[in-house]
């Protein structure tokens, strides 16, 4: 019974090394993110690191996401300026919208709100892929669109889980204090993981390569 405690392939080791690969990811993210400019390297880096570890072909957390940082740096920095595009648009336009009296605000909130959730479907397989891609920003922006037509479903939920910490904020009291920890700590590792693993099924990228 000892000697199965200490093996490497124990089923509780496994789950504490791949809490730990997460947890570092996660980490590593968010300080990649902070000069803003390379939040989309960061990203990418994030989401190549996580595929890495849901395929099994990881040799350490840190140092493939540098790996994958440095890689296509300019055409994820494009990205970056078109994301933040789309949300400075999205906050305007809630904002705008929110100044307005009358029944039809209502309406027109929910309007852009699910305007916005479509546009970020069709981008939502964007830097997911962009670790490995050979295209340019706008052949991988329309392939993005091309997949989460394919697959409505998972972009819809990859979408979801990056709104998750932005609603608990919103909804639940006192969700400043742990939520902003918790996903630096490891939510955000874990979201990229999920995000990938239901990506590499939905599309069977381990067999296409």
């Amino acid at each position: 019974m000892s000697s199965r405690i200490f093996r490497q392939d124990n089923p509780y080791n496994i789950l504490m090394g791949r809490i730990g690969d997460l947890a570092m990811l996660s980490m590593a993210w968010a300080v990649c993110c902070i000069p803003v400019f390379t939040i989309g390297a960061s990203t990418g880096a994030a989401y190549e690191m996580a595929r890495e570890i849901v395929e099994d072909t990881d040799e350490g957390v840190f140092r493939g996401f540098w790996r994958a940082f440095k890689r296509r740096f300019g055409t994820s920095c494009v990205f970056t300026l078109v994301f933040a595009a789309l949300g400075a648009l999205c906050a305007f336009d809630l904002w705008w919208v929110s100044t307005w009296r009358g029944d039809g605000a209502s309406l027109f909130y929910g309007v852009i709100v699910a305007l916005f959730v479509i546009v970020a479907m069709a981008l939502a397989f964007v830097l997911p892929l962009s670790g490995r891609s050979k295209l340019g920003w706008w052949a991988q922006i329309s392939q993005s669109a091309r997949l989460a037509l394919m697959k409505p479903l998972v972009a819809l939920v990859i979408v979801a889980l990056w709104a998750l910490p932005v609603v608990l904020l919103a909804l639940v009291p006192g969700a400043v204090v742990w939520v902003p920890l918790l996903w630096v700590i490891v939510g955000y590792g874990v979201t990229f993981w999920a995000q990938m693993r239901m990506t590499v099924k939905a599309f069977d990228l381990k067999a296409r390569e």
